[in-house]
């Protein structure tokens, strides 16, 4: 079946986050305000918050209320557990400098190949699990404009996250291409690659590092990787 949309995950396969754990960036952003953490500190506070967060049904929240409202919730629950004192005028002082210290770049092939994809005439798209505005504005900073990506869909495009098949299946409709006519590209086994293909969408997972073992999987080392099996040629399987 020929090929006729490429739909790609944001962070670990066009986006690198060059940060091992989201406490970096904590310990980083609280530092420049006079407060001193540990990473140790911030990993551990992370921990707990993602605990309480499953016990008071947060997660279940993400992507179905506004993403300010997750932000200064989520926060909150950091900064408690890091033994700071409640307040949301610096759980949102944290949140907007975020950016300023979460240091990311894109793979060097990455525009390169999506304009590539664009020339051969297939249609693009973005799946993340990242608030939708919040994807727009790293699209925005990586000179990735409007026209790069057919659809965008976040989190609470369609209130659900990868691998939901709901999100998947969002994206084919509003491409108007069956599963078998969509190539999907992730850095994560579960989340990407075997959710796209519980949909009946091809998978590639890209495996940069080469840690991937298991035979079966169809994986690739570089996004440019990916040109060799769509456009005028056919996928197998």
């Amino acid at each position: 079946m020929t090929i006729k949309a490429v739909l790609f995950d944001l962070g670990g396969t066009i986006l690198d986050f060059n940060w091992k754990h989201p406490a970096e960036i904590y310990q980083k952003v609280l530092f420049s305000l006079g407060i001193s953490k540990s990473f140790d500190e911030a990993k551990a506070a992370f921990l707990k918050a993602e605990k309480e967060a499953k016990d008071i049904n947060l997660f279940s929240s993400y992507g179905k209320i506004d993403q300010k409202e997750y932000s200064d919730q989520w926060g909150a629950l950091v900064l408690k557990h890091l033994g700071l004192a409640e307040n949301l005028e610096l759980v949102r002082t944290v949140q907007s400098k975020w950016d300023d210290f979460t240091n990311f770049t894109i793979y060097p092939e990455a525009k390169d190949v999506l304009l590539e994809l664009q020339q051969r005439g297939l249609k693009l798209g973005l799946i993340s699990n990242g608030y939708e505005d919040g994807l727009h504005r790293l699209l925005r900073d990586l000179n990735l404009g409007k026209s790069t990506f057919d659809i965008v869909v976040g989190i609470d495009t369609v209130q659900c996250m990868k691998p939901h098949p709901d999100i998947f299946k969002y994206a084919l409709r509003k491409l108007k291409v069956r599963p078998e006519e969509a190539l999907f590209v992730g850095d994560e086994l579960e989340v990407d690659y075997n959710g796209a293909k519980n949909v009946g969408i091809q998978a590639l997972l890209i495996d940069r590092a080469e840690k991937q073992k298991q035979g079966d999987l169809r994986t690739i080392k570089n996004l440019k990787d990916v040109l060799p099996l769509v456009g005028d040629s056919i996928l197998e399987g």
